[in-house]
């Protein structure tokens, strides 16, 4: 069932298209991200399992290999990316686009965009500037990313049981709101201390 979900994954992310169209290659790594998230293709998410290194003529990506069994690491030229910032529910994020037309996109969140730009000496598809983020804006981008997956969270908590058996003993509404609030509250801490740590 594993290997089923990842490789059906892998084929709607447009991963398979992309290792075949940009085979990956050897080049020094000025900088390598592990552990990022990011969604590809037809909005499949890909939660902290996204490793992205900048090289002196392009982007190699790829995936911790035990959720992309067949999904080997591709490697995108410079003049093969473009680069669009949007501003999304959870915050800003940068499309990438491979290719012209476009064979491929990964949306990744936009801080992760500028420590690439910023590695990349100059190479970077897109006018700058790419200022590091201050201990407040990332702050600021965390407790909003909480506030939104807490509402998400309790409202599925509060209205799905009810729509399901609109007759039964539920937890108390508090309960709902709370508990992913203390759970998205630790990871929240996580990622805060994981972004401001250099």
């Amino acid at each position: 069932m594993w290997l089923t979900i990842t490789t059906v994954l892998g084929l709607f992310s447009g991963w398979y298209f992309l290792m075949i169209r940009y085979p990956n290659r050897e080049e020094t790594e000025f900088l390598s991200l592990k552990r990022l998230s990011g969604s590809m293709g037809l909005g499949v998410a890909m939660n902290r399992i996204l490793n992205i290194s900048v090289c002196p003529s392009g982007l190699r990506i790829g995936m911790m290999r035990v959720f992309g069994i067949w999904c080997r690491k591709f490697f995108v030229p410079w003049q093969e990316i473009s680069v669009n910032r949007k501003d999304g529910f959870f915050g800003l994020t940068a499309v990438l686009q491979f290719g012209n037309p476009s064979s491929g996109k990964l949306k990744i969140p936009a801080y992760v965009a500028d420590r690439l730009a910023r590695a990349s000496l100059g190479r970077w598809p897109e006018p700058g500037p790419f200022p590091q983020e201050t201990k407040i804006q990332v702050f600021d981008d965390v407790v909003r990313q909480w506030l939104a997956f807490t509402l998400l969270a309790a409202i599925f908590f509060i209205v799905v049981p009810r729509m399901m058996t609109p007759v039964a003993d539920f937890p108390p509404i508090s309960v709902a709101i709370l508990l992913p609030g203390v759970v998205f509250g630790i990871g929240s801490v996580f990622e805060y201390f994981k972004r401001t740590k250099r």
